[in-house]
Order: C-alpha cells, then structure tokens, then sequence
C-alpha cells in the first residue's frame, strides 16, 4: 500500500466518525420523535379513559331518572311510543350533544331524541344481543353496534335496563356515535388524530389521521409512510371498551413529514459541509502525498544505490518539516558513509582489513586477551647485501613487489599480516577473528609464498634483478592480543613466547638448511595433512627447554589426509 493510499485511507478514517456521528444523530432524532409519540398517546389513553368516566359519570343522573320512573317503565311495558317519546324529548333537552334512545324488552327502539346529531336512524338488527351483553351490569358503558346514514357503524353507549313489576321491559340508553366529528372533538382532549376500528375495521378517523392507508398498526411507536407523508404511529386498546368478541383499537398519530425532511435536509447540509471539508483536506492531502510519496520514493530508490555500494544523494523537497529533515540526514548519512569507507579504505592500507573492521567496532581501549594463534615469520636471506646494489627507491619498489606476493598469499587464507620489519613479515592466523583451520591455513599460505617467490623471482632474472631467498618459521601457541602502546598512538598486535619461538624458527633456516620450519606444537595439530620431515631438537635462544622441528616439504594428496 503506498504512503498516497494510507494518507486518504487515513483522512476518510477521520471523517468517517463525523459521518457516522452525523447518521446516529438523525436515528436519534427519529427515536426522539418515537419517543414523544410514545408519551403523548400513552397520556392519551389515559385521558381517554378518564373520558369515557366522565361520559359514564354525565350519564348517570339521565340513566337513574330513566330506571327510577314508573311512568316512562309503564309506557316501555306497554310499548307506548308516545309517552316514551315524550319522556326521550324531556331529556334530549337536557343532554342536547346525546343522541338519547329507548328500547323495548325486544331491544327494538321506539322512541329517540337528538338522533340527527348522529344521523342515527335506528339501532343495528342485532342491538338486541348487543344490548343484553352491554346491560348484563346494572350501568356499563360500552359500543353497539347501529346504522348511520344507512351504513353499519358503532355507538359509544351508556346505558341501564329499565323493570316494571321486578320484570325487564326495556332498556334506556345516552349513545354517542363514533364519527369523525366525535373524534375530532376527542383530538382536542387527546392532543393527538385518532382512528378507530372495531375488530379490525376502520370505524372513523379525524381529518388529519393517514387511515385508511396505515399499512399496519403498533402498540410501539413506528414510522409509516402515508401517500407523501410519513406519520409517527401508536396502537392502543382502551379497556373500558373491550368486550368478549369486540376488540376496539384506537391508533394515534402524528404527522412528522415536515420534522422529518427537516431532519434530512440538516442531516444533507451537515453531510454536504462534511463533504465540502473532505474534498479541500484530501487536496491538500494529496497533494502533500504526492510531494510525500515523491520524497520517500527518491530516499528509497537512493538507499537502494547505497546498499549496492553506490553512494547517491536523494533530492531535497523543501516542505520545512520532518520530510525535508530526513532527506537532509539521509544525505548526510550518505556522506558520512563515503567518509567512512574512505577512511576505512585508506585504514586498509596500512592494517590488513580484518584488524581494520577490528577496530573500527570500537575495539580503541588499550589492552589485549589471550588467544591461540600461529604465527608466521618470513625474511629475506642476505637482504642486506641485496640493499648495497640498489639505490633507496629502487630498493623500496623492489620490496613492495615482493611483498605484494607475499600479502596476497597471506590474506588468501585468512590470515593477517601483523607488521613489516624491515624485509621481514610477520603473520598471524587466529586474531582478531579466530577459525578452526587457522594451523593448517598458516602452512597453506607458507607453501603458497614460496609458490609465489619462484614466479617472483622469475621476473626478477628476466629484468636482471637479484633473486630472493628467504626463510619461514611457523609456530602455535597462546599470545597477548589486542592494543598495544599509547591512547594517542596504539597498534593492533600480538605479543608472547609464541612470536619469539615463530621468530626464531626462522632465523634457524638458514642453518638446518630448509626454506620452511615447523615447531613441533604446529605438527602436531596438522601432521594428518601436510607431508614434514623430522630434522632435530634445537636450542632456542630464550628458552631452556629444545624444540623439535620439522621441515615443511608440501600437503598430503586427499586420500592421504583422509
């Protein structure tokens, strides 16, 4: 992924919470509006309850004339409609928003006040039933089922059983048809529009109120959509009207497509600014990403010509942060690294490269430890009679020719030339980076150099130069190695009996008439591979006790060493 990629990954991370926060505030809201739908209809079944207690506590006087009246329970008995109708009349001007009826023992209806009020032309076929369960207590109130404007409807009714001679004539009832109108005056009360239906059928709805085009109704407060319009919808049951196969549902609602677009169109202009914002950050984001990807681009592209040893500087973006510092640092770095390999180059030249990477991990303190080495010594036989032949610089490359040879065979197995003296080179296998071979690897470069000083001297004869013979002392043992002289001026070397048997080993060549001695300590832990042959002990100068030495003639074939 590239660092453009996760910069807007990043900044779309950001505004995503803000988008999101933006969302869960609209859900919000519309809870809120649930929850003050959930408030008000539940206020309103509680006031509509105490409504239909106030309609039953109206009703009561009219319904206790009506029972208590031995005139008007004469005239149900006898089903004489005019002096029922005239005590109906006497009523209906005391309750003039009631329609008031009057029924016989059959439940038919024979005399009616104020039932223009309702349109209310009669009573539905099967009042009779619907009377009997609604007066089966003393006074109750309740629907029943009648017929307005020719249509079936329902009636909120109070009524009472009206007796003659302890025997039921009649009934006597105060009714309030459920319409519209009614309703209306109910949303007053209630605050909220209103629909009724009785078994599931709609009955009647105020003005305002989406039914018939609810799609479904709640005891929970939804939001449905009506034609262009939503509404905030709750479902409740009044108990005071709910009968053995009756369920009467009153559905409340609230009109919430205005709060709602209004809500949308906050939730659109928050977006849109959220937008607005998106669109200028991800500019200045890309294009820092550009300048960004661009940069880092270039330091990784220039540290990878680095790593392949090509010390290139990545270009500087002048951003004025830490992007133009690191490119600064990195090219410094860069230089810091040519100044490095400059100097450990030039430190090579004078230390081998093992004793140079040594000291440049930070190896500087004075002191050494003890190790196990061989050493190896090698000089030039009669180097001083050769020197009076030839002037100081002829001398000197006539030297570093030879020692050209001598170095390589050193370093090709390993080992580190320690110093020259003089016409003398001294080497050490095993410091300061041990291996196992180191014994064996010291023989090797001896029959190597003397390989080598017969090509030498070769080129020597051919430009007439003075051949060289030389001698080489091999020698194994414990050593001092690590920094030897002053914290100013200090040289990587090893010192111990070791370095003065080596060296003295080689000064013996001459004399046991061999280029190359080994001591007996370094046959010892080579003898499987190398062809040697005994010649004697010898006494060393320095020493008390003789050494057995062997004379170096060549390598075991590898069968022989196996």
């Amino acid at each position: 992924m590239t660092v453009r990629t996760k910069l807007i990954a990043l900044v779309l991370g950001c505004v995503a919470p803000a988008v999101l926060g933006a969302v869960l505030q609209s859900k919000a809201s519309r809870r809120a509006v649930l929850e003050q739908v959930e408030r008000r209809v539940d206020s309103a079944n509680r006031r509509f309850e105490s409504e239909l207690d106030d309609y039953q506590r109206n009703a009561r006087l009219a319904l206790t004339f009506a029972d208590q009246s031995p005139w008007f329970q004469k005239a149900l008995a006898e089903r004489d409609v005019e002096r029922a109708t005239r005590f109906v009349a006497r009523l209906a001007g005391v309750y003039k928003y009631r329609v008031i009826a009057a029924a016989d023992a059959r439940g038919a209806v024979i005399a009616r006040g104020n039932a223009e009020r309702g349109n209310l032309a009669s009573l539905a076929p099967d009042t009779s039933p619907a009377f009997a369960q609604l007066l089966a207590d003393r006074t109750l109130t309740g629907l029943i089922p009648v017929q307005l404007d020719g249509k079936a409807g329902y009636a909120l009714v109070s009524a009472t059983p009206v007796h003659h001679e302890n025997a039921q004539v009649g009934a006597f009832a105060l009714l309030t048809p459920i319409t519209a109108r009614y309703l209306e005056y109910l949303e007053g009360k209630l605050s909220a529009d209103l629909a009724i239906s009785v078994n599931g059928k709609l009955v009647a709805a105020t003005s305002k109120h989406p039914a018939p085009e609810l799609k479904a109704k709640s005891e929970q407060a939804v939001i449905q959509e009506a034609g262009d319009k939503l509404f905030a919808v709750k479902t409740f049951k009044p108990e005071a009207l709910q009968r053995a196969g009756l369920t009467v549902e009153l559905t409340a609602s609230r009109d919430v497509t205005e709060l709602h677009a209004e809500k949308r169109r906050a939730l659109a202009l928050h977006l849109a600014g959220l937008g607005a914002v998106l669109l200028v950050v991800l500019g200045f984001a890309l294009r820092f990403a550009g300048r960004l990807g661009g940069s880092v681009e270039a330091i990784s592209q220039a540290a990878d010509q680095v790593k392949s040893g090509k010390y290139v500087s990545a270009p500087v973006i002048h951003t004025g942060d830490e992007l133009e510092t690191l490119s600064l640092h990195f090219n410094d770095m860069v230089r810091g690294l040519q100044e490095r390999d400059r100097l450990r180059d030039t430190f090579g030249r004078y230390v081998t490269r093992q004793v140079a990477e040594h000291l440049m991990k930070g190896n500087l303190n004075l002191g050494g430890e003890l190790v196990s080495v061989t050493v190896l010594f090698s000089d030039i036989r009669s180097f001083t009679s050769i020197s009076e032949t030839m002037d100081p610089r002829a001398l000197l490359d006539f030297l570093n020719e030879y020692f050209s040879g001598m170095v390589e065979s050193v370093m090709h197995h390993g080992g580190v030339v320690d110093k020259f003296m003089g016409d003398a080179i001294m080497a050490v296998f095993g410091a300061p980076v041990p291996e196992p071979d180191d014994p064996l690897n010291a023989v090797k470069a001896a029959l190597e150099m003397q390989a080598r000083l017969e090509k030498i001297n070769q080129e020597f004869k051919r430009r007439g130069l003075p051949e060289i013979r030389t001698g080489i002392g091999l020698h194994s043992g414990q050593v001092v190695a690590g920094n030897m002289g002053h914290t100013e001026r200090m040289e990587y070397t090893v010192i111990g009996d070791a370095v003065n048997l080596a060296s003295r080993l080689e000064g013996m060549t001459k004399e046991l008439g061999c280029n190359v001695i080994l001591s007996e300590d370094l046959f010892a832990q080579v003898e499987q591979h190398v062809v040697a042959e005994p010649l004697r002990k010898i006494k060393v100068k320095g020493r008390d006790q003789e050494v057995m030495v062997y004379r170096l003639i060549g390598l075991r074939a590898p069968q022989q060493a196996s």
